[in-house]
């Protein structure tokens, strides 16, 4: 395992985690649109399952530290994949994006797993807080008098989600995720500076008919030049509606670098420094402030929920999305897994 693997592993899956089922946006039906074709390599689950047809959900566990209690739990793989589930999409998205959501967790996980074989722990989220999973438990919570309906949903995908890995080379690929992206998919190397072969950038129109797929933040000169001064920007706070021109945009739409003064940063280093939704981002300077108009959520890598919840719509498989969103990755039944 390179340097490169290693590290982007805890910057793609700490970024992929913060998003919270409460922060997550409102489905409503897209108009009707054409899906991108599926790849030439796609399979259908019949075909995936002719090969193993005794092919059953996967056990085990997962070792995983808890970043608000610091402490270390052996989690089930149901349970985590439908902690997954609901912590990430919740019970009110399609059925096959809910599949395909629930493959992409569990792969991911047991990428993790694979890596840190040698460590105290496979990975590490905090389900107190929605963040990375949740349990049954605070799903109760969540769901109240509704709590068997939703979980029901929750696990009937989940079961079959456990099923199926996601690989690339035979091994259990890093499935990452977020929110919405920007109309299209961001590649890794955009993003975190390193590539990944099935972390490419792909369409996905079904973003865009989202609530949340535009936000907008507001801030005073004053406040923003605090902000950029104390990361090195060395501005004398004079012409701010230049601060923010002249910004290099990846071929996705996000904002790759933007240099400020004396600083460069990153589209991400701008998001986190000003509380943006994603790094597709324009700002405008008037009447003394700054407004952001943000497209997305999320770091804008991997499999699109609400895209996938759109494709699921249009008629797509789980295996159909995961092709789109993972170019190059193919589904294999658990127990066929190395």
């Amino acid at each position: 395992m390179s340097k490169f693997r290693a590290s982007i592993i805890a910057i793609a899956l700490a970024a992929m985690f913060f998003i919270p089922f409460s922060a997550m946006p409102e489905i409503e039906t897209p108009p009707e649109a054409e899906n991108p074709p599926p790849p030439e390599n796609s399979s259908s689950e019949a075909e995936i399952q002719e090969g193993n047809p005794m092919a059953k959900p996967a056990e085990g566990t997962f070792r995983i530290f808890d970043l608000e209690t610091e402490e270390l739990s052996k989690v089930s793989f149901s349970d985590y994949v439908k902690g997954a589930i609901a912590s990430e999409m919740g019970a009110d998205f399609e059925q096959e994006a809910l599949v395909a959501q629930g493959i992409a967790a569990f792969s991911c996980g047991l990428y993790q797993q694979k890596i840190h074989f040698a460590a105290d722990y496979d990975f590490s989220a905090a389900p107190g807080q929605k963040l990375g999973y949740i349990t049954e438990e605070k799903a109760r919570e969540i769901y109240g008098e509704k709590f068997d309906e939703k979980w029901a949903v929750i696990s009937e995908a989940a079961e079959k989600a456990l099923r199926y890995v996601l690989v690339y080379d035979g091994e259990p690929a890093l499935a990452v995720y977020h929110a919405i992206s920007c109309g299209r998919t961001e590649s890794s190397e955009n993003a975190w500076s390193g590539a990944v072969p099935y972390l490419v950038s792909v369409e996905s129109p079904g973003d865009k008919f989202s609530p949340g797929y535009e936000s907008t933040v507001s801030l005073s000169a004053e406040n923003a030049l605090e902000i950029l001064n104390k990361n090195g920007a060395g501005l004398s706070g004079k012409k701010p509606e230049e601060w923010f021109s002249g910004a290099e945009m990846t071929s996705a739409g996000y904002v790759d670098r933007i240099t400020i003064g004396a600083a460069t940063f990153s589209g991400e280093r701008i998001r986190n420094l000003f509380g943006l939704r994603s790094s597709a981002f324009d700002a405008e300077y008037k009447n003394g402030e700054f407004i952001f108009t943000v497209r997305g959520y999320g770091h804008g890598v991997g499999l699109s929920q609400v895209g996938a919840n759109y494709m699921a719509k249009e008629g797509a498989t789980f295996e159909e999305i995961l092709m789109h969103y993972y170019p190059g990755t193919e589904i294999i039944a658990f127990d066929e897994l190395k």
